[in-house]
């Protein structure tokens, strides 16, 4: 995509049939890397077949401090309930696509993740404290699938997305999604069933 992007750009004036069918390349190339990613947001992810998605979700943040040395705060509260399978891999790859954009954009110094489960739905909030940015409604894209693409997928399964965020002000990135009728379920770590792996790292943002 890129060297496409460069190439068109060095072509002399005049070229436009050059120019043309670079721009077609560079689309098609567009199309089958969107494509691709909606593959693999289709995917269950192997990390949720081992584990619990409260697990899955703190060895995301486990690995974005450690690589990173930002200071992550992941935490489960109230009592998980099951969600569809669906449900699972969306709150993952949205987990995975925000934790992206604090590497990549966000500069921050601290992050915090909750996953909450209530009657009837399951919160996550991603939180950071980084340099923020303006003009923000879940509509465009921003790397990966981006926003619209995490909008969309929640949307599909009857949850909501929100995004805040303000130049200086950091991000929080806000998802609630159904869970299934039934009765509440523990997990592998305490009697609560909030994991053992999902600890603090450093403090929550400011």
């Amino acid at each position: 995509m890129l060297q496409l992007q460069a190439a068109e750009g060095e072509l002399p004036a005049g070229a436009d049939a050059a120019r043309g069918h670079l721009e077609r390349a560079r689309r098609t190339a567009s199309d089958n890397l969107t494509e691709v990613r909606r593959l693999v947001w289709d995917l269950r992810p192997e990390s949720l077949r081992a584990a619990s998605l409260g697990e899955a979700l703190g060895r995301l943040t486990d690995r974005l401090a450690e690589e990173t040395g930002v200071a992550v705060t992941a935490a489960v509260t109230g009592t998980p309930r099951p969600l569809s399978p669906d449900a699972e891999v969306t709150l993952l790859r949205v987990t995975q696509e925000a934790l992206a954009n604090v590497r990549k954009h966000a500069h921050a110094g601290r992050v915090a993740l909750t996953l909450s489960y209530m009657d009837g739905e399951a919160a996550l909030d991603v939180r950071d404290d980084g340099v923020g940015f303006g003009g923000v409604d879940g509509s465009g894209p921003n790397g990966g699938l981006g926003l619209h693409g995490m909008r969309e997928r929640v949307e599909a399964l009857g949850g909501r997305l929100a995004v805040e965020s303000a130049p200086g002000a950091g991000t929080t990135v806000a998802v609630t999604v159904p869970v299934l009728e039934g009765s509440g379920r523990g997990g592998p770590g305490d009697p609560e069933g909030v994991p053992r792996s999902v600890r603090a790292q450093g403090g929550a943002p400011a």
